[in-house]
Parts: structure tokens; sequence; C-alpha cells
């Protein structure tokens, strides 16, 4: 029967389906349990629940299989405990357990490792009411085996094992993510040798929408069908979610298959589909991918990919980004290989770097800096980015996760398994370098040391004495062979740490130009602006010099009350010298807009807070406000008193400019603007 008609793609070369001699099994069962031994360390920062979110109640329903339940039910609880997400209980009784609907009403998803006997009518009344209340459900591999004839039970599941499905013999097969928009498999790679038994042909039920988000080839030499088989499907049934896999394979008595379990890419698509079921949504590294706070952004910090562009990167062997291999998927740079290196735009000495990665099964990648052209080749300290068990690099800690290519290894790490994001930071400050990995320094190494010379000339940069000295270079993000995925990528120049400059000069008012009737002066290192209720038109105190990239901050306060705002790359207008430009919103009315990105003579609102609850209560009146602006290219960002009331990416950017503080006409009004102060980026 094959695959529904819809689901048509074939899986990418590399990740065909493959039968498995008993010499690889053990090769890729010894690989599979060092990832797993690895995964047991406890990584809190990086997947566990944000501070003040309680665990998520989870119930797994178990007690009876054709297949070795006694293990797997363990094994999924052990999945979910390690995640930090999950609250799990099991039942073995599930006739007695689910009938109780006070108590199956406190869980969140119900997790079934169970083809055994009907529950009962009143086990399985509580069941499909909680359900359809809102509770997800998980089926896991022979779940979907169970109970033919109760219609309910099959249209939720809704590809079931029944006459005429199959298998092929255990082996190691991909899976090919379908859909990078579900939450699921968002920032998911895909499988690479996963090691398990491979359903076909399963019956399709007819009654609720479903989606097949994930497939693998069933291949004629495994025994199969030649045809792709759904392997992630989702969907729902009245309120609640379910997410079902038909992996996870292990029999009674066959000692082997247990490592289908122990692969790490299958436990992370159990708990983030288990997550799915009973949130909607996955935990999935940081909290706030590709986000910069007032203090990060104080600090000078700033995003070298903000998730949604390509701005600040080329294709390393010329000028545009790559046509193909490097795509942004899921708020994530991602590379399936072929599209050559990517290399940042700009050029940095001193610098701290962060950033966030993930890795397929396999994939070998690496972040070098201070990269420069030596020869035919560009050149630098790397980062080594790798799937250490899939490569078996352990043996070879000198390109291993984390190292210092061929130069200093990393020590004391721990390392998220492929398919879970990883955080690290790389920090430059003269001849210093650090490495740091999911909070801890790995490695630290002084270019020009004895050692480092030691090590140079040991290793196959010998032959370029200047290598990773301190000079301007790229940031490179390589394409070696594999699937990728970096986010969050910000980056801190310390060369620029100091450069704030004041806007306000020795001397009055020099350096800035009134364009209106309002009148401006200045107190101290304050801006004073007066307006009366007969000024029909708006005045700007404007800046003689012109920017373009730029961090600025000033702090405002509304004495009388009336409508203003701070002019940012904005100009004059050709035909009647009216100003026209960004302008960050100070707004005294009810509606609370003070901060949002108004574009002064031409659009209008471009970003309100119309869906911005937190950025409305930011601004206080009568009170000292601090404006925190950021412009990088066409992207635009606005803070007040530290929360963010203004994102924008524009489409057709204003990239220079002056500034010049507003005062409205046609209303009475008096403004302060203290300190303003600027650095360029």
């Amino acid at each position: 029967m094959g695959l529904d008609p819809e689901v048509t793609p074939r899986l990418a070369s590399g990740v065909k389906a493959v039968a498995v001699s008993s010499a690889h099994m053990e090769s890729i069962m010894k690989r599979t349990l060092l990832v797993t031994a690895l995964a047991l360390l406890p990584i809190t920062h990086v997947q566990a629940r944000q501070d003040g979110q309680s665990k998520i109640p989870v119930l797994i329903v178990s007690g009876a299989n054709n297949h070795d339940w006694q293990w797997t039910t363990p094994s999924i609880e052990s999945m979910l405990d390690e995640s930090g997400l999950f609250d799990v209980t099991i039942t073995y009784d599930p006739a007695t357990d689910l009938a109780d609907e006070k108590s199956l009403a406190r869980y969140q998803a119900l997790v079934l490792d169970y083809n055994g006997p009907r529950w009962g009518p009143d086990a399985e009344a509580s069941f499909l009411k909680a359900v359809r209340g809102g509770v997800g459900v998980a089926v896991i591999h022979a779940a979907n085996n169970a109970f033919p004839g109760w219609v309910e039970f099959e249209q939720l599941v809704g590809h079931l094992w029944r006459q005429g499905t199959g298998h092929g013999r255990f082996h190691t097969f991909g899976l090919e993510v379908l859909d990078y928009d579900h939450p699921i498999t968002a920032t998911m790679p895909d499988f690479v040798d996963h090691p398990d038994e491979l359903y076909h042909r399963l019956v399709r039920v007819e009654g609720y929408e479903r989606t097949v988000i994930g497939v693998s080839h069933s291949s004629k030499e495994s025994g199969g069908t030649g045809n792709d088989e759904p392997m992630i499907i989702v969907g729902a049934f009245g309120k609640g979610r379910f997410f079902h896999t038909p992996l996870a394979h292990v029999w009674s008595g066959q000692e082997q298959t247990k490592v289908s379990h122990h692969d790490p890419q299958l436990r992370t698509l159990i708990v983030r589909g288990t997550e799915w079921a009973a949130t909607g949504a996955v935990t999935d590294g940081l909290a706030q991918p590709n986000h910069l706070s007032l203090e990060e952004a104080q600090a000078g910090w700033r995003l070298l990919f903000d998730g949604q562009s390509t701005r600040g990167w080329h294709r390393a062997g010329g000028e545009g980004f790559p046509d193909k291999g490097w795509t942004i998927q899921s708020g994530c740079l991602r590379n399936t290989s072929g599209g050559g290196d990517l290399l940042s735009d700009d050029t940095y000495r001193n610098f701290e770097l962060a950033f966030e990665w993930k890795v397929a099964r396999g994939t070998n990648s690496g972040v070098k800096y201070r990269v420069r052209r030596e020869g035919n080749s560009l050149l630098g300290p790397e980062f080594q980015i790798l799937d250490d068990a899939g490569t078996n690099e352990d043996d070879n800690p000198l390109s291993a996760a984390g190292s210092l290519y061929a130069l200093t290894a990393a020590q004391d790490k721990q390392l998220q398994h492929a398919g879970q994001f990883n955080q690290s930071r790389i920090v430059c400050r003269g001849g210093h370098l650090e490495h740091w990995l999911n909070g801890r320094l790995i490695l630290s190494a002084d270019v020009g040391s004895e050692d480092w010379a030691a090590r140079l000339a040991r290793s196959k940069f010998r032959s370029i004495p200047e290598f990773a000295s301190e000079r301007p270079g790229h940031i490179l993000l390589q394409d070696h062979g594999g699937e990728v995925w970096y986010r969050s990528i910000r980056i801190r120049d310390l060369d620029l740490q100091d450069n704030w400059e004041s806007l306000l000069q020795d001397e009055g008012l020099d350096g800035w130009t009134v364009a209106g009737g309002a009148r401006y002066v200045r107190e101290g290192n304050t801006i004073i602006g007066d307006v009366n209720g007969r000024l029909g038109r708006n005045s700007f105190l404007v800046t003689d010099e012109i920017f373009e990239d730029f961090q600025f901050q000033v702090e405002v306060r509304i004495v009388e009350r009336g409508n203003s705002g701070i002019q940012f790359r904005s100009d004059y207008r050709e035909k009647d010298a009216v100003v026209f430009g960004y302008q960050a919103e100070i707004d005294e009315k009810s509606r609370a807009w003070s901060g949002g990105i108004f574009e002064e003579g031409r659009r209008g609102w471009l970003d309100d807070l119309r869906d911005n609850p937190a950025g409305r209560q930011a601004f206080r009146l009568d009170e000292w406000n601090h404006y925190f602006i950021q412009a990088e290219g066409n992207d635009l960002r606005v803070w007040v008193n530290g929360v963010t009331t203004a994102h924008l990416v524009d489409d057709k950017p204003l990239l220079k400019g002056f500034f010049g503080l507003q005062v409205h006409g046609g209303k009475s009004g008096r403004f302060h603007w203290k300190n303003p102060r600027i650095r360029r980026l």
C-alpha cells in the first residue's frame, strides 16, 4: 500500500536505509551508548524549565505489550526525566488508574507504551474525555498495534498496525523531516544511521485530521517496501494534541535492539513530541533565541544573525549569499553542505562571540575567527563543531568538539548530544584566547607564549608564524559536511567598549540646528524644548552630523503634556524642507505607544505597541525615562526603561541621517532630553 499519496519526498543522499552487519551494529551500539552516557550528564542550563515554570505532569501508560515493556517503559521514563521538563508517573494498571477522572485530570499528556487487553468501559470513557478536553497523547511504537475495533482509539492514532502491516530487518536508516514549521521538527536535524525496526504499510484510518511531518525510506534491501513510510505523525483529537512515532522497537530477549532507545536522535524526538503534545510548544535551547536584552545591547553586544535575514554574511568564495547549502529555517542558519563556507562582512580583532549550535549525527563543522587569506586558503583559529560520538573523535582530542582545532584540546566539557543545542563562547583579548561550552571554560591559550610556539610547531599551521596573531579578521562558519544549525550569533567588539560620544559639545547647542518655531535651550547636560498651542507645524532640533549604524541613549521627561519623539536616520524633503525619517515615539496619550517606531513625513506607523502590553507599561509620565535605540542596517530596535518597545526589520530602510528632537505642533508642551550619547557601530 505504501505511503499516503501526499507524502512523496525521498530521503536525501547519505541518509538512505542500509542493512546492518553484526560488526557494524556493534559499532553503532558502542557509539550510541557513549552518547547516551554523555547525555546523562547534568547540563541543566541548556534544556531545563525556566525559573518559575513548573514541570509538565505526564503519565506513562504501560503494563502489557508484545514487546519488552518491562524495559521500554523505564527507558522512556529516563528520556523524559533527563530533559528536566517533566514530572513523570507510570501506571501499570491502566484499567484502574485511567478510570479515575479526577486523578487523570492532573496530567497534561499521556504516553502510551501499551499493547494489551482493553481497559474497560470506565477507563476508556475517562481516557477519551480527557483527550477531547485537551490532554495530549504520545503514541510510541507498538502502541499503534493496540485495540482493534475500538473506533475512537483507532481514529486518534490514525496510522495503525493492522492486517497487511509489516517491517523488514532491524537495521540503520535515516529519517527526513518534512515540516520545519512544526514545533517538534522546527530545528530538528534529519536522523542519520538510526538503528531500529521500520514499520511499513501502516493502515490509515479516516476521521480526524493528522499530518506526517517525518518519513523514513523502507528499502527493499532491508525487506521493506521501497516506499517512504510515516515516522512522525501529529494531529488533534478534540482539544487534545497527539504525537505518534512507530520508532523505538525493543524485543524481549533481543538485547541488541535496545540500541534504538539509546540513540540520542530518538530520545530527542520523544522528548520534543511529548512536550508538544502536552503544551503545544517545544523548549529548545535559549528561552529567546536571536534576542538582545537592553543590558546586552548596552554592554556592546550585537546580533550577527537576527534569525530572519542573511545580512552581514557572504560566501567565502565571492560576493553574495550562497544559493545552495545554507538556508534560514526556524530562526537558524542551517547548513546541509554544498554551499561553501560563510564569512562575516565585518572584521574583528578583540571580541567576545557567543552562539548556539547543534549538529546531526556524524556532522563536522567549525567556527573560525581572526580569519585572513593565506595564499588560496582562509585560515584562522577554529572552535571545532562536531558530533564527537558519531565521528569517533573522542580518540583525537585536538579535533574533538570545542577544541582549538589541531592546537589545544578542550577540558572538562559537557557536550549536548547530536540534535540538541549547545551554547558556546569565544573570547579574544590580545593574544589571549578562550573557548567556553555550556557555561564552562574548556580551554585557554596565549598566542606567542612558549607553549603556543611548541604547539604551533607540531601542527599543520607551523609554516604560518603569524597564525592567530592579534590582527583583525573575519568570522567564518565552516561547511565541512553534514547538517549543522547556528543561531543567536552575537558579538561584542572589545575595541569599541569605551567609544560612547556625547552629542552635546562644550558650548550651548553647537552642532545642532533648529528646524521650526519651537524654542530649544540647553541647561547643563539637558536640552529643553518648549512649544505653545499657536505653533501649527512640528519643530525639530537636529544634529549637523549624519550617522549610519549606531547605538543611542538618552533620558527623556515630559514636563508639560504634549507629543514628542526622537528622530533618527532622518533628512529634509527637498521640495519643502519638511523633516522625514524614523522616530521613536514619546507619547503622553492613554494609548501609551511611547517607544514605538513611526516614520515622520512618509509611511507613518511602522511598529506600534498595539500588541505589546509590556511595552505600553514601560514609559512613566512625569518621570525620567531611559531610551535606548539601536540601528544596524535594516534592523531597528528601541527599549524604554529596559523593556523592548519596538523591533523592526524594514524592507525599505533608511540607512543614514541625522538625529532630531521633536516638539509636536498644535499643543503646548515642554520636554527634557538629558545626556544624549551615541556609540557608532
